[in-house]
């Protein structure tokens, strides 16, 4: 496939992923891998959906659901690979994981 550039008309069509700066910038977070930076900006993304649903805590903490399989497919990783993004991501304080009770 040949390289295809962008047209004047098409530079702002697209939607982007957001990764915050911090991330990169803070010594904190020095040791996070490019999957678990990556992770956190698909998880960012999913707040506004949670915002939407209204899906928030007795104490207006927004959360969201986003599943390890959800995240291999869309990062195109390996179960392993994703949990150690989330567990990074646990580590530093980024997210905080609660299961998902099922309903039966």
């Amino acid at each position: 496939m040949d390289f295809i550039p962008y047209k004047i008309n098409e530079c702002f069509e697209n939607v982007f992923y957001q990764i915050p700066k911090e991330l990169f910038i803070n010594p904190y977070y020095k040791n996070l891998n490019s999957d678990s930076k990556l992770l956190y900006s698909l998880l960012l993304d999913r707040l506004s959906i949670s915002m939407k649903n209204d899906w928030l805590d007795e104490d207006g903490n927004i959360f969201l659901i986003f599943s390890r399989k959800e995240a291999q497919e869309k990062l195109n990783l390996s179960d392993k690979t994703v949990t150690k993004a989330f567990k990074e991501l646990n580590n530093v304080k980024l997210i905080y994981e609660k299961k998902l009770q099922r309903k039966e």
